[in-house]
């Protein structure tokens, strides 16, 4: 049976009579920690072609922007298991783009994804993809297909298990 994380009232109701009950034992089913780490964009390893500028997003600091095609970031992340992964861009665009998602210098892809327009340098939205990641330290690559965005953070979280 599942049951949501909470506080609740629970009941035993004795449909027939001759038994005694001496405990019940509930537990989690959920083996797999659950994981998720933020990276600002400005906290990259390395880049090329990037400039920070002051944010208007919601917590302020900074982002990166003035991005053109073929710029890109890159960040280790140590990836706790394997599994299934939502990545996350807070992004802004007027005219929207391209990025793409790779770890160890190109050695695995994981696919590209639309910046959709967002109405302008600061207007942000957060848009995301799915994909299957294996455990370990990772140099994870964000890659400007096509330039004209703003990054303010990106995300990773475990979403099976």
């Amino acid at each position: 049976m599942h049951i949501d994380a909470g506080t609740y009232n629970l009941g035993i109701y004795a449909l027939t009579g001759g038994w005694n009950l001496n405990w019940v034992r509930l537990s989690s089913a959920n083996t797999t920690p659950a994981f998720s780490i933020t990276q600002e964009a400005e906290d990259y390893s390395l880049m090329q072609g990037i400039q920070s500028e002051a944010t208007s997003d919601d917590g302020g600091g900074q982002n990166v922007g003035w991005v053109d095609a073929g710029d890109w970031l890159t960040y280790p992340v140590e990836i706790p298991s394997n599994g299934t992964y939502r990545v996350e861009y807070r992004v802004a665009s007027p005219a929207g783009g391209t990025l793409s998602l790779d770890s160890d210098a190109g050695g695995t892809t994981y696919g590209s994804v639309d910046i959709p327009s967002t109405g302008g340098w600061q207007n942000w939205e957060t848009i995301n993809h799915t994909v299957q990641m294996r455990a370990g330290t990772h140099t994870f690559g964000i890659y400007a297909v096509t330039g004209g965005w703003n990054l303010n953070w990106w995300r990773i979280t475990r979403i099976d298990g």
